[in-house]
């Protein structure tokens, strides 16, 4: 048997993620329990006709959140009122992050 035809010998390397910190699993919990609070407030206020404090909500996703949650939380409501109702909403300027 000759060397070309040997399979070569390659230690196989695992893949891992990197560990995230104390801050950033704060921050993911944070944001995850703000989704799951702004979520229902906007559900309550869809519920009962309260397009302005529907408005509030995603406004707070966005300024709070992330652009997604304020998408998400804006998509929910028009799916739900549907898209005759004008939304105005007010997307937050970027975030600085600082000490990251």
């Amino acid at each position: 048997m000759n060397a070309a035809s040997a399979p070569p010998a390659i230690a196989m390397q695992t893949v891992r993620k990197p560990i995230k910190t104390l801050r950033e699993k704060g921050a993911d919990s944070f944001h995850a329990a703000l989704a799951g609070a702004l979520t229902a407030g906007l559900e309550d206020a869809l519920a009962t006709g309260d397009h302005d404090r529907a408005v509030s909500f995603i406004n707070r996703g966005f300024a709070e959140g992330s652009p997604q949650l304020g998408c998400d939380l804006l998509c929910r409501a028009m799916a739900v009122v549907g898209t005759a109702r004008t939304w105005t909403v007010q997307m937050a300027p970027p975030r600085q992050r600082s000490g990251l």
